[in-house]
Order: C-alpha cells, then sequence, then structure tokens
C-alpha cells in the first residue's frame, strides 16, 4: 500500500498569518499550487482520493480530482486538530495569540491537557490511529491520496512510524524542526514484512514545472 499525504493548497488565512477555522478557502496562489499538483499526481496511479472537509483541504482535492478524474470522498478524521476558539481570526503575532500560545507550549508534554476547547494531543493521536485502521482494513495494495492539513499530517505519520512508542516530546520536537509547505507530498509505503516506511517527506518538486 502506497500512502500519500499532501497538505492543501496557500489558503487567505496563510496568505494573512491568521489561526483559521474550517471555511478559509485557498488563495490565488493555493489555486495554482492545486493545479500544479494535480499534473504531477497524474504520473501516480491513484486510486481513491480522500480528504478533509475543511473548505481549503476541499479545493484543493477537487482540483487534483477534476485533473485525475477520480471521485473524491469526505473523511472527518482528516480535518485539522481543532485550537482553542480563542485563537480563531488572530493574527499570528497578535499579543492574545502569543500568550495563549506560550501557555499552550508550557503544557505541551501533557498528553490530556487542554487550554480550553481544542484537541488534545491523545484525541489527536486517536484520529490518527483510526486513519491508519481504516487504510489498513480497506485498502490493502492500493495508492491512496489523502488531502489533509500540517498537524493531523504530522500526528498520521508519526504515530505509523513509532506506533505505541511516539510521545508528545516526540510528536513536538518532530513538528518544531520539520517543515510542510502547501501542496508538499509525503508519501508512506506499508509492506507486511517491514511495516511503515517513510519514502518522501515535503516533496514539493511540481513547483518546478512552474517554472
Amino acid at each position: 500500500m502506497n500512502v500519500y499525504l499532501v497538505r492543501h493548497g496557500e489558503s487567505e488565512g496563510n496568505k494573512k498569518q491568521i489561526h483559521q477555522g474550517e471555511n478559509i478557502p485557498l488563495s490565488e496562489q493555493g489555486k495554482k499550487q492545486a493545479k500544479l499538483i494535480a499534473e504531477r499526481l497524474e504520473e501516480t496511479n491513484i486510486d481513491i482520493i480522500y480528504s478533509s472537509p475543511y473548505l481549503r483541504a476541499k479545493q484543493t482535492a477537487e482540483i487534483i480530482a477534476d485533473r485525475l478524474d477520480i471521485p473524491v470522498e469526505y473523511w472527518e478524521e482528516l480535518r485539522e486538530k481543532k485550537n482553542p476558539s480563542e485563537l480563531e481570526g488572530l493574527n499570528y503575532s497578535d499579543p492574545r495569540a502569543l500568550e495563549i500560545k506560550r501557555v499552550i507550549k508550557e503544557n505541551e508534554l501533557k498528553p490530556d491537557w487542554k487550554f480550553s476547547d481544542e484537541e488534545s494531543f491523545n484525541e489527536l493521536l486517536a484520529r490518527a490511529k483510526d486513519v491508519e485502521r481504516r487504510l489498513l482494513k480497506q485498502h490493502w495494495a492500493q495508492n491512496i491520496l489523502c488531502v489533509s492539513h500540517v498537524k493531523i499530517i504530522f500526528m498520521i505519520v508519526l504515530s505509523m512510524l513509532f506506533q505505541e512508542r511516539l510521545t508528545p516530546g516526540i510528536f513536538w520536537q518532530f513538528y518544531y524542526h520539520s517543515r510542510l509547505m502547501n501542496t508538499g507530498i509525503t508519501h508512506l509505503k506499508f509492506e507486511e514484512k517491514l511495516g511503515w516506511s517513510l519514502v518522501t517527506w515535503n516533496d514539493v518538486t511540481h513547483f518546478a514545472m512552474a517554472k
């Protein structure tokens, strides 16, 4: 089985550097990125496309699906990690946002801790495990494309690779020292004898197609 995890194209929220909710659309640049990755993915024999139901992911997936002539299935488990409601709409540099994130960072190693109504580490991990179970149960020997978001992609990948050894410390260390660009492709392969292997991380070579 091959699983291709793709971050959505640039959204208006990314462009404006605000903490976004679920109904933020792609920017014009994001639409161009989605068209580039759609062209790139023609080289891959994708069997099924799953997408987060959030608008920016849906729009990305629909552009890809139109090019590949494959329908999209919307999968709630692929939505982004929920942030505290107090963050939504705030600029990254807003003092209120910076203070909330400071408190969150101080408590990030506590797997069940929450600032308010966001998802905890353990809740996000459980969702990533649900994704893995469904893929293994329903899509053996297929090529699956999942259009999603940064933190849930990180969690899916690390949960697959580390299994029960994944801790908040490992997750956040990787998160702070890695990058996942808009429409970056992360490719994982599952083999019965070896389990999951990370083939590529944040592959954006399709950007060169625009030059």
